[in-house]
């Protein structure tokens, strides 16, 4: 059902509620029952129509990412065609020879559009950093202009003079470091005419690049891969903790507090699995539990009224760790350089009976805006 489709049957939904609603000021138990049911079949739709309004927006973003270049290689049908036959080890001679616009500088084939564009797909939705991420695509350097000091502005009389006020600004570039694996593949799962093997490879890609990412995303060092947004992130003053490996219910308030009002507002936490659990145990001096319920169905709880998104790449809690971040991951930028390639590699595993793919892509990422994160850091000692 298209989106237009949907939201039409989500307004008659709707539209059945409040007749029924309007008909009946006091209901009997067995109204409050079909009522119910209407909600019910309101609610369905309505998250039907919110499903599609993400897929559509996580559609439109890899269009954002890979924009549509058709005098570049790989972006024609024909190379799409002689690419999967490549992959499959098909027709190779025929395939090869019509790809040679396509020949990557550090070997192996660029991968076509259509193709690429169903890997990053796969990817912003494996990767939990890249989903809440600022993702682009760039084929050179990017330098990012960011925002030094606010002007200063002050109260005028009538026939005043204005005071002359500079606004600084500052740069961050985005540069490009390369990632890259082999996947090996058996024969006979090339030979199976059952796989559909351009979604397995697609698959396996992007699972590669997303295992290799979440680290580097997390607590990158930023030599020979991107720096990752918890060593950029700045310590509050009040948001390193009385213990090596615990932390309190009123420390994390004044962690949330810590990071600047303006931030708050699109904010998310980031920590691990583990250390969530300890955090769900802590309650406030009423002993209620600070961790929030969730508010609808498949929302994940809060803290403190903030979502969490869980990143297992992350320090746990231990002396002198940064455990937690909050931050507004608009200001955490990935880059995807140009094209990813894959080379086949027919003889290197042949001896066991496999077919190996080097694969290889460039991105870089790092915090754009200092002051849109803050992390929570346990004692040193």
């Amino acid at each position: 059902m298209s989106l237009e489709q949907l939201r039409n049957t989500r307004a008659e939904a709707l539209e059945a509620m409040k007749t029924f609603n309007d008909a009946n000021a006091t209901m009997t138990p067995e109204q409050v029952v079909e009522f119910t049911a209407l909600q019910a079949k309101f609610d369905k739709a309505n998250r039907d129509v919110k499903l599609e309004e993400a897929q559509d927006k996580l559609r439109q973003d890899v269009e954002d990412i890979i924009p549509t270049t058709p005098n570049v290689a790989g972006a024609n049908a024909e190379y799409t065609t002689s690419f999967d036959s490549y992959l499959a080890g098909q027709n190779m001679l025929d395939a090869v020879a019509s790809m040679t616009e396509g020949i990557d500088v550090d070997g192996g084939y660029i991968v076509p559009e259509s193709y690429q564009k169903t890997v990053v797909m796969k990817l912003n939705t494996l990767s939990a950093t890249r989903s809440i991420s600022t993702v682009i695509g760039t084929d050179s350097t990017r330098n990012i202009p960011t925002e030094g000091d606010a002007p200063t502005f002050e109260w005028v009389e009538e026939t005043g003079a204005y005071g002359e006020t500079k606004t600084t600004f500052g740069n961050k570039q985005l540069g490009a470091w390369k990632l890259g694996g082999i996947i090996k593949v058996s024969e006979e799962l090339l030979q199976d005419n059952k796989i559909n093997f351009d979604s397995y490879m697609a698959g396996q890609i992007a699972r590669g690049i997303d295992k290799a990412e979440a680290p580097a995303f997390a607590v990158g060092d930023g030599v020979n891969k991107p720096k990752g947004y918890v060593i950029s992130s700045p310590v509050g003053a009040s948001s390193t903790t009385s213990a090596v490996d615990a932390v309190t219910a009123d420390e994390l308030i004044d962690i949330y507090y810590d990071l600047k009002e303006e931030y708050r507002q699109r904010s998310k936490w980031r920590m691990t699995d583990k250390t969530e659990k300890e955090i769900r145990k802590l309650k406030d001096s009423d002993g209620n539990y600070i961790y929030g319920k969730a508010l609808a169905e498949a929302e994940r709880a809060t803290l403190l009224g903030r979502a969490i998104v869980i990143d297992n790449s992350m320090p746990e809690m231990g002396a002198g760790n940064k455990f937690i971040v909050l931050g507004d991951f608009a200001s955490f930028q990935i880059g995807d350089r140009g094209s990813m390639s894959v080379q086949r590699l027919n003889e290197l595993y042949a001896g066991n009976g496999m077919v190996g793919f080097k694969v290889h892509k460039r991105v870089d990422a790092k915090v754009i805006i200092e002051e849109a994160f803050n992390a929570g850091k346990n004692a040193d000692k």
